[in-house]
């Protein structure tokens, strides 16, 4: 709900001036105490919360002041009207990733093997950390002003050389400086940015500024990484890739707001953090349907390939279906406005899912234009006659969409739903169960001794029958057995 009447507002302010020292905070935020037209929307989407509106600072043809979109202050929402949606910085950013993750996972489907899937991982991870660094600086303090459009133009050439030079990260000293110096350049950059962000904005800097201090730790220890092994390499570089999000997710956590006794802290704009993982799960989606058209690969005219590549555009079909309904619920408090470790878990489940279905999506694609269909087979390519498992291309492809399944009933498992009780004619979970089994089925199939035009139309069946099932339960009882009156019900909308 919002926080009462215009009077109640304005006593509130009142209050919070006259017992803590927010002279500095105010100073650089305008509350705007008049309703807004979103605001209904906002509750119903997202759940309920006290909010207060705040206006923009004044704006400037070259710099912007640095200033905080959204905080928290005493346990009220301070967020800038209008709803955020992607910028075009942002979007710009995406396409270079659109050929990013088609290089990476491109060369494990063409290796075939499962260090090739150790290296996909490994090189995909940072990929992800850049991309989400960008995403939660552009969702906190974005104003697209001529800095911050030189800083995600100077990551983005940083990135080409990352994503052109990656394949050679355990060829020694000089394919891991190739491979983690752009890597650490990008993130010092970010650490280097929040904390002269800090001097300006005072609801975030304490936290601004442990965080950066993290960053500059965390980043010097990538060098020492570029000296070792292959298997050092391997073993030190997932270890500090998880050290790095234990720092994030140590300092932007209400444990760490609690332990240092904040009045002001972060708060995401969850409308953009929304819209931005789903910008990046259609990437992923979209490399089914690059894969079906790009070069041709399916031949001339109606042949087996043809029929892979319709398998394959209605898996990708289904898996951004069952994306966009989430839990199924007509209405539910969403996991970033809910308890720490459900907005977390929902983030960080967005990882395999995305990684896996741009795998899949990749070794589907190699089976599309291959004319051997026995999955069991070895392929001997190249002038060096190295031999392609198609087995293990069969578990990145079935694999990957059971990965990816399974991370989809996580993510629905985390909304909180809020339907009226027998609403539908069964409750989510059950409405979502079916998920599980499939991904344990699709995580199987490969060893079965299946061809894979057959393998590729299993998966497409059961994705449809889950579709077709959720559609069913989904929809309010009543417009189930009264479907006339759909429209005039709001629950049918």
């Amino acid at each position: 709900m919002t926080v009462g009447d215009n009077n109640s507002e304005n006593d509130g302010v009142l209050r919070q001036i006259i017992t803590g020292d927010i002279e500095e905070v105010l100073s650089n935020h305008e509350l705007d105490l008049s309703d807004s037209e979103d605001e209904d929307h906002f509750i119903r989407k997202y759940g309920d919360i006290q909010y207060q509106y705040i206006k923009r600072p004044r704006e400037s043809v070259w710099f912007i002041r640095p200033h905080a979109l959204n905080y928290f202050m005493d346990g009220v929402l301070y967020r800038t009207k209008g709803e955020r949606s992607s910028a075009k910085t942002e979007l710009f950013l995406d396409l270079l990733y659109v050929g990013i993750i088609a290089n990476l996972a491109g060369a494990a489907s063409e290796a075939a093997t499962f260090e090739a899937l150790l290296k996909y991982i490994l090189l995909f991870l940072p990929a992800w950390v850049v991309w989400a660094d960008i995403k939660d600086f552009t969702n906190y303090y974005y104003n697209e002003d001529l800095l911050q459009r030189l800083y995600i133009f100077w990551i983005i050439t940083v990135l080409a050389f990352y994503a052109n030079n990656a394949h050679k990260v355990w060829d020694g000293v000089h394919g891991g400086a190739l491979t983690y110096v752009p890597y650490m350049v990008c993130r010092l950059l970010l650490a280097i940015s929040l904390l002269i962000y800090s001097f300006y904005i005072p609801q975030h800097r304490a936290q601004l500024r442990v965080y950066s201090f993290t960053i500059f730790i965390t980043s010097a220890l990538w060098i020492p990484i570029i000296f070792f092994n292959p298997l050092g390499k391997k073993i030190a570089s997932a270890v500090l890739l998880v050290l790095e999000q234990v720092c994030f997710s140590v300092c932007y956590s209400p444990w760490f707001k609690k332990k240092l006794n904040l009045r002001t802290s972060t708060a995401l704009n969850i409308e953009h953090e929304v819209e931005r993982f789903s910008a990046f799960v259609t990437i992923a989606i979209g490399e089914f349907l690059y894969k079906v058209v790009a070069s041709n690969p399916l031949g001339v005219g109606f042949n087996p390939k043809f029929l892979r590549g319709v398998f394959l555009l209605l898996i990708a079909y289904t898996f951004a279906w069952l994306y966009n309904h989430g839990s199924t619920s007509k209405k539910a408090i969403h996991p970033l406005r809910h308890l720490a470790t459900r907005a977390i878990s929902w983030i960080y489940f967005h990882i395999p899912l995305i990684a896996a279905l741009i795998l899949a999506a990749d070794a589907g694609g190699d089976f599309c234009e291959l004319d051997e269909t026995d999955i069991w087979a070895i392929l001997v390519e190249g002038e060096e006659h190295e031999h392609r498992s198609l087995h293990k291309l069969a578990l990145f492809f079935s694999g990957g969409l059971g990965v990816a399944l399974f991370s989809l009933f996580i993510i629905g498992l985390l909304d909180v739903p809020k339907d009226p009780a027998g609403l539908h004619i069964i409750p989510r979970t059950p409405r979502i169960a079916l998920r599980l089994p499939v991904a344990v089925i699709f995580i199987g199939l490969p060893f079965a001794h299946i061809s894979s035009t057959l393998l590729m139309g299993i998966c497409a069946l059961l994705l449809t029958i889950i579709v077709v099932f959720e559609s069913i339960v989904s929809t309010p009882k009543e417009c189930l057995w009264r479907p006339s009156i759909q429209l005039a019900d709001d629950h049918c909308e």
